[in-house]
């Protein structure tokens, strides 16, 4: 059941007419409430595009997915990182900064960072983090501060 949810998601994602548009919030309303696997949450994030025609229907899925266990939600994350920069660096940034601001996801990306430091996706999150050093607001740069010195 949950596995033709996400296909319909999928297929509904770009947007393009009203029908996709309905179906593609209503399909998020039934996914609300369940959880996810790391692979299933891999999939959602493959679902995010910069260009969509709709951000405020899109911002159901940042809800749907946040919803998830930390640590479940940041290795995804992380894992889709490198898929995420190429086609939805917005929403990866988003995502970031959501974590950012949250003490308990903070903490569970800077461990997640220590631990998978060698891998792509764990240094394209370094990379975005520090660049919002330079280009976020105060209260994101002093967090993006706290985890980029966390790493060192």
């Amino acid at each position: 059941m949950k596995d033709q949810l996400l296909d319909e998601l999928l297929r509904a994602s770009r947007m393009l007419t009203s029908e996709e548009v309905a179906v593609f919030d209503r399909t998020v309303q039934v996914l609300s409430g369940l959880e996810f696997s790391s692979r299933e949450l891999g999939f959602l994030f493959s679902i995010f595009a910069d260009d969509t025609p709709h951000h405020e229907v899109m911002w159901g899925l940042v809800h749907l997915v946040e919803t998830s266990d930390s640590e479940v939600l940041i290795s995804a994350l992380v894992q889709s990182a490198p898929y995420m920069r190429r086609l939805a660096p917005e929403w990866l940034e988003t995502f970031i900064c959501r974590l950012l601001n949250s003490d308990l996801h903070r903490d569970v990306l800077i461990a997640y960072l220590k631990n998978m430091a060698s891998t792509k996706g764990a240094a394209e999150v370094v990379f975005l983090i520090e660049a919002l050093n330079d280009d976020a607001s105060d209260s994101i740069r002093a967090k993006a501060s706290v985890v980029a010195s966390a790493l060192m």
